[in-house]
C-alpha cells in the first residue's frame, strides 16, 4: 500500500487504474491490477491482492515480489501523466510488469475486475 497525493480528479485517476494491469490480448481482457483506496483521510494506492486483505476475504493471501513492482510500476506511470504525487522510492520506471489500454481502445476490450470495485468506491461499474 502506497500514501499518494491526488493531483487530479479522484474518477479519472480510477478510470486510469481501470485500464492497467494484466492483458489476455487474444481474447481481449484486461485485469486492472492497483486501486484507489481512502482510509483515515489518507488516500493509498494499491494492488488488488491488498484489498482482500483488507476486506479479510483472503482470496489472495499472497503479494509477491512481482504484484509490488507492478503497483509502484502503475505509481510511476500516473505520476509520469500528472494525476498523483508520490514519493520516489514508491516507484517503478519499469513497464515489463504491466500493460496500459489506451482510453480510445476501451470500448474493444473487456475489463474484469477481480475485485467488486462497485463496493469499494460505490459507483456503478461501467
Amino acid at each position: 500500500m502506497i500514501e499518494i497525493k491526488l493531483l487530479a480528479d479522484k474518477k479519472v485517476i480510477i478510470e486510469s487504474c481501470s485500464r492497467i494491469g494484466i492483458a489476455n490480448k487474444n481474447k481481449k481482457i484486461l485485469y486492472p491490477s492497483c486501486y484507489l483506496y481512502e482510509k483515515d483521510n489518507k488516500t493509498f494506492l494499491l494492488h488488488f491482492k491488498e484489498l482482500f486483505l483488507i476486506t479479510r476475504e483472503n482470496s489472495y493471501n499472497n503479494v509477491s515480489l512481482e504484484d509490488e513492482l507492478r503497483l509502484k510500476a502503475v505509481c510511476f506511470c500516473l505520476r509520469n501523466w500528472g494525476l498523483i504525487d508520490v514519493s520516489d522510492e514508491a516507484i517503478n520506471p519499469s513497464n515489463k510488469y504491466l500493460f496500459v489500454l489506451p482510453f480510445k481502445d476501451k470500448k474493444d476490450w473487456i475489463i474484469n475486475h477481480k475485485f467488486n470495485v462497485k463496493n469499494l468506491y460505490n459507483v456503478k461499474k461501467d
